[in-house]
């Protein structure tokens, strides 16, 4: 069986300016000011996936990573085998958050938001849920782990308190046939960026 090219997202990403959808690999970054107008979201509820949530969050994973098999702190991992957190809005999930306990610390593992919701505050509210559970599990500290060419992800958990306190070089080549497959902007995928934060 051929090895899939861990961290080449083949997920798509809305256009802010004008609702297209955008592949992985042709989205670009743009420097913006507040000048938009906000609009009035419907609430985001957070829970705990239930049995009936199962499908649409594995759909929701391929979508965002291309498969299941998450790669992070030299470990491979399965997205819909650990511990998730789900995002509803208007009675569809959309997004979900799935972590377990590592290194005596709260780990996400997989953070994915529907192309449909992003910029409305998902993400934010599934990682408001985390650090709530990793306090209540008296866990000092929230990891994860992203690949260099993941801006967006890299932008949002530093702009939630994150700081980067690891590189390791070349990461992927151990679990992909093609370690310098294009990722976001086109950004050769390369190494693994491992962030934290202490509660």
């Amino acid at each position: 069986m051929a090895r899939q090219a861990f961290g080449a997202k083949p997920s798509v990403l809305r256009c802010s300016r004008c609702g297209k959808f955008v592949d992985w690999e042709q989205a670009r970054l743009q420097i913006v000011c507040e000048c938009r107008g906000k609009i009035e979201l419907p609430p985001v509820f957070v829970r705990p996936q239930e049995d009936d949530d199962r499908q649409r969050v594995r759909d929701l994973f391929i979508a965002d990573f291309g498969h299941l098999t998450i790669v992070a702190f030299g470990e491979e991992m399965h997205a819909d085998q650990e511990e998730t957190l789900v995002a509803v809005m208007r009675d569809d999930i959309a997004g979900a958050l799935a972590w377990r306990q590592h290194a005596g610390a709260f780990h996400v593992v997989a953070l994915a938001t529907d192309p449909m919701w992003q910029r409305s505050g998902v993400a934010g509210h599934l990682l408001a849920e985390a650090e709530i559970i990793a306090r209540r599990l008296s866990l000092p500290r929230i990891i994860t782990a992203t690949s260099n060419d993941n801006l967006p992800s890299l932008y949002f958990f530093q702009r939630h308190g994150y700081r980067a306190t690891a590189v390791v070089p070349d990461a992927f080549a151990v679990h992909s046939r093609t370690p310098s497959a294009p990722g976001f902007g086109g950004i050769p995928v390369l190494d693994e960026i491992q962030l934290q934060k202490v509660l």
